[in-house]
């Protein structure tokens, strides 16, 4: 295979609704600049929507305050620290949410700058008896959409001074329904944890985590997963052919 992530725990996922259809669904207010649309491939490092609740007041040490406003906005797919002198290494496309807060590059994201990542579905791959690997789609529906856990941060390139707004998922232990697939499985919020994971004003705790963690597994319990083809693999490929059962 080539190019990044075919081995991540959902490391390519599915968008396969407009930017106009994901302001609908997830009830944003605005999309702020411009945001990439439909895709059967996204991998590590491409740019992916996110949704966001902002405050346009805040308080002396930075809290926000006041009535919050809903943004779609583009990011790079691997978040990168604030405190990073480069973009450098392997993108940060993951976090496990078990550890978050003990991580530097993600604690602090996770206090304050929290969103939702919109996905059709994600690919994982399943590791069989042979030593092959199998590509699976799980997703939600034809008509449906995932609200991914994700965590953003802003970065100032210290050469030309320009701002990176990059995000990450997040993942837990998996869900039973899909143990035989991968151990791992990304954070899926229900309405209640959509709305909780992406106020500002809460402040990101264990209890938070805690909350999020338990909803994805009711969600995981609606999900549909199909085998497809190797394709996927390459990310050059990109069409809807890539989510078709084989």
């Amino acid at each position: 295979m080539d190019g990044f992530g075919a081995l991540n725990v959902c490391g390519r996922f599915v968008v396969a609704k407009t930017v106009g259809e994901i302001l609908t669904i997830f009830e944003a207010d605005e999309i702020v600049g411009e945001v990439p649309g439909i895709s059967y491939n996204i991998a590590p490092t491409q740019p992916i929507a996110i949704v966001v609740d902002r405050s346009f007041e805040k308080e002396a040490d930075g809290s926000p305050i006041g009535e919050l406003h809903r943004e779609i906005h583009s990011a790079r797919w691997g978040l990168v620290p604030r405190w990073a002198k480069a973009i450098e290494g392997a993108p940060l496309i993951n976090g496990r949410i078990e550890s978050i807060l003990e991580k530097p590059s993600f604690k602090d994201s996770v206090i304050r700058r929290r969103c939702v990542i919109p996905a059709s579905g994600y690919y994982e791959w399943q590791v069989l008896p042979d030593g092959t690997k199998q590509p699976f789609y799980i997703h939600a529906g034809d008509e449906g959409m995932f609200a991914l856990a994700g965590l953003y941060e802003w970065w100032k390139n210290p050469v030309d001074g320009q701002w990176l707004l990059s995000a990450t998922t997040l993942t837990k232990d998996t869900a039973p329904e899909l143990a035989h697939i991968h151990d791992r499985n990304p954070v899926l919020l229900t309405p209640d944890t959509f709305e909780a994971w992406i106020d500002p004003h809460i402040e990101g705790d264990l209890d938070l985590l805690k909350a999020a963690a338990a909803g994805s597994d009711e969600v995981m319990q609606e999900v549909l997963f199909q085998a497809v083809g190797q394709d996927v693999g390459k990310v050059r490929v990109n069409n809807e052919d890539l989510i078709k059962a084989i």
